[in-house]
């Protein structure tokens, strides 16, 4: 049985559990639903400004980034509002929990669960700010138009506010110039975007920009203390196999739930192998026959254990890839885990994430390289392997990094996300086997 240096070998259960589909979670607790009362509209763009300006104050207040955003329907009227919460009660609940992504997520769970609502082209996306890459990713495989108020030079998609949207591969690119709509500034910049906007050729008093800008920039110190004192870089955590023996089982607990095989197995973090790789396999293979996708996301934490292993639930919302599963989940279970956890459940910037496929160069590839960025929030520790593996290609390595390259300069210039392939030749082997299998059907 090989080992890697450690006192125990890589396998804690001699046996293959058999990989269980996670159930969906609430993913959007930021949107209010308005369908049940009085219909309210937004006729104009300054109302749609004023409404998601609104949204961003009160998130702000809540000790949160201060975006916010609501969702139009074809006649104008409010279907949904949301705000940022990517921070609850002082804790970091959800690195994803932007506004735009929240709306995605909340308005396909709605039509899953047969809502009759018009279809995403018919409807506008109304967001207080230029979007993360996250968002934009997003935001363009649902297919809504989508309405911005105010520029963001430092991490927006148009950060260069040239409508050129560079920061993008050549699919989503196009589709972002027909799909985004930046409102004029009375006395400022002119409208940009296409003629069919929801609100084409708009303008907003400039004092409503400002008011955007001023919510979002005074919330950015209180946002950064508390990822900043969410960890990540400075002490090595207790080995979390510990937990094992009973060091503490609440914590083991929160993680059991997350994933029934959490700590089941041990890797090199730098160099996993076949054991993982059929986890991955399974996961994925479980997943595709949920109506999901085929790929699936593991959590290895620095001293090698296999933290978690989930599937994506894009029979739910097409949004919901496997990443942007793990990210949420393991930012609740160190949420849930409390001070105790946090020994034992180190930050993802320490952690590798090894998927069985690769980000591509659509949309959702888009909003992964996005969610990365939004999770670690800052440059990942220096490290001798790159800290999101994945096991099949869905572009050539090239491509993968002129595109990072190309993102807005906070993440390009800051989080600088790393992403290769796996170095084990006989894994890459078994992950193309794997996929060659489910594309036939076997």
């Amino acid at each position: 049985m090989q080992t890697i240096g450690y006192q125990q070998p890589l396998h804690t259960h001699p046996h293959r559990v058999p990989a269980r589909q996670q159930e969906p979670v609430e993913v959007s607790p930021g949107v209010i639903d308005m369908r049940g009362g009085p219909t309210q509209y937004a006729f104009t763009a300054e109302d749609a400004a004023h409404i998601v300006v609104d949204n961003a104050a009160k998130a702000a207040e809540h000790g949160t980034f201060g975006v916010g955003g609501a969702l139009i329907g074809p006649d104008h009227e409010v279907v949904a509002v949301v705000q940022n919460r990517v921070i609850q009660n002082g804790v970091v609940k959800d690195p994803t929990a932007h506004a735009e992504r929240q709306l995605v997520d909340w308005y396909f769970e709605q039509v899953h669960r047969g809502a009759n609502l018009p279809s995403p082209e018919k409807m506008a996306l109304i967001t207080s700010l230029d979007p993360c890459m996250m968002c934009c990713g997003a935001s363009l495989q649902a297919g809504f138009h989508v309405v911005i108020a105010a520029l963001d030079t430092f991490a927006g998609v148009n950060f260069k506010g040239d409508g050129k949207y560079e920061t993008l591969p050549e699919g989503p690119r196009q589709m972002a110039k027909d799909k985004f709509g930046y409102v004029g500034i009375e006395g400022g910049r002119a409208f940009q975007g296409p003629q069919d906007a929801p609100y084409p050729n708009a303008t907003i008093p400039a004092e409503v920009e400002k008011r955007s800008l001023d919510v979002f920039t005074g919330s950015l110190d209180e946002v950064k203390r508390q990822i900043n004192a969410a960890g990540g870089g400075d002490v090595k955590p207790i080995d979390a196999h510990e937990l094992l023996h009973g060091a503490s089982p609440e914590v083991l607990g929160v993680l059991r739930a997350k994933d029934p095989q959490a700590l089941s197995l041990r890797v090199d973090p730098n160099n996993p192998g076949l054991d993982l790789g059929q986890r991955l396999v399974d996961v994925a293979t479980a997943s595709a026959k949920a109506g999901n996708s085929f790929d699936a996301a593991a959590l290895v934490d620095p001293n090698g254990n296999v933290m978690m292993v989930v599937g994506g639930q894009e029979s739910h919302s097409p949004i919901r890839t496997p990443f942007m599963e793990l990210t949420r989940a393991w930012a609740s279970a160190r949420a849930e885990a409390g001070p105790t956890g946090a020994a034992f459940l180190p930050h993802i910037k320490d952690c590798k994430v090894v998927t069985l496929m690769g980000p591509g160069r659509g949309a959702t590839g888009v909003m992964q390289l996005g969610a990365y960025g939004s999770s670690v929030e800052g440059p990942a520790p220096a490290s001798e392997s790159a800290h999101w593996q994945y096991v099949i290609p869905s572009q050539t390595q090239a491509e993968l990094d002129q595109e990072i390259a190309n993102l807005p300069p906070l993440y390009s210039q800051v989080i600088k996300p790393e992403m290769k392939q796996v170095k084990n030749e006989a894994l890459v082997r078994l992950g193309q086997d794997a996929l060659r299998r489910h594309a036939e059907g076997v």
